[in-house]
């Protein structure tokens, strides 16, 4: 877990030293340089024409909200661009590596030039990885932008999970499982892609148990349909009936007799505080699953937390989520 999450947190400039990319260009004729004092040149922020600059050929996100664009250009406008965009140069233009939504904004707040860190020689795997890498630290793709990406870099570069599970620092069953939307009907991405289908119940579509994964996705968007909801349908449960009665069929039920059985001596549960409640509720509401604060009985300041799943799959998407913070 550490290792991925330090995987993860890499900055720019550790990636590209890994790769042995060369110091940042220094031409007259089209940037500025502004910090001259420098003595890594790597450091140096230079100003470019936003003429000059092209988008991300490996950009993951594929949609930027036009609202937040218009509050990001007023900001820059007031306050000026605190964070430089990084570039590479390919031939007399340069492409973004990171920053495509600061140049929009700063093209829409009405500045011709834009402060940049440039870098020459970066191959296009590296800026496919890198693409990746900074979108998910930085803003919110949606689960079918990251499967899409995912599946680019496999095709594009012959990944293996497991090494592309190492070049964005996650685990390989979080690479599969995000893979494993893409199987799904373009109807049901495209509902993903809007927001309309939650990248937890969306993941649970993918069981290779549900027959008709439109009809069910329609569920969730109309009757807002939970994982666990999802998960039990996908068993062939009724959800509308009681759990008792989906347990008739005899399965996992213990037939022992109340005279058959030890007594067990009953342990008062402690209660829990109002602040214990909110906790668990915001666990459940986190996992997406039944989610139990046992406080020790002695009163000690100690416990278990339990985290409920109802299937391989869930108990995968659990660990997805775990993984992936």
């Amino acid at each position: 877990m550490g290792k991925k999450a330090l995987a993860l947190g890499r900055g720019l400039s550790e990636i590209l030293k890994s790769h042995h990319v060369t110091a940042p260009v220094n031409d007259a004729s089209e940037i500025n340089e502004t910090s001259e004092n420098e003595v890594d040149s790597s450091k140096r922020i230079v100003e470019i024409s936003i003429d000059l600059i092209d988008r991300n050929p490996y950009q993951p996100r594929t949609t930027f909200n036009e609202d937040e664009l218009s509050e990001l250009a007023n900001s820059i406008r007031q306050q000026g661009l605190i964070q430089p965009i990084v570039l590479r140069k390919v031939g007399d233009r340069y492409q973004i590596i990171s920053g495509e939504r600061r140049t929009r904004a700063s093209k829409l707040a009405g500045f011709s030039t834009i402060k940049a860190q440039v870098y020459e020689n970066l191959d296009d795997k590296v800026m496919s990885e890198w693409a990746l890498i900074e979108n998910i630290q930085r803003v919110d793709l949606n689960p079918v932008e990251i499967a899409r990406s995912y599946q680019k870099l496999i095709e594009n570069y012959e990944y293996t999970h497991e090494d592309l599970a190492k070049a964005v620092g996650k685990s390989r069953s979080a690479i599969t499982n995000a893979l494993r939307l893409l199987k799904l009907p373009e109807t049901v991405l495209k509902w993903i892609e809007e927001g309309k289908i939650a990248g937890g119940a969306a993941r649970a579509l993918c069981s290779d148990k549900i027959a008709d994964p439109e009809a069910l996705a329609l569920r969730i968007i109309e009757e807002g349909l939970n994982v666990r909801q999802i998960e039990a349908i996908s068993r062939g449960e009724d959800i509308n009936k009681p759990k008792e009665e989906n347990q008739e069929s005899g399965e996992n039920v213990d037939t022992q007799s109340a005279e058959e059985k030890p007594e067990a001596v009953a342990k008062p549960k402690p209660e829990l505080s109002a602040d214990m409640k909110q906790f668990e509720s915001r666990l459940e509401t986190f996992f997406g699953t039944k989610v139990q604060l046992n406080p020790s009985s002695a009163g000690k300041p100690e416990g278990t937390i339990v985290i409920k799943y109802y299937s391989m799959d869930d108990l995968n998407r659990i660990q997805e989520i775990m993984e992936n913070r």
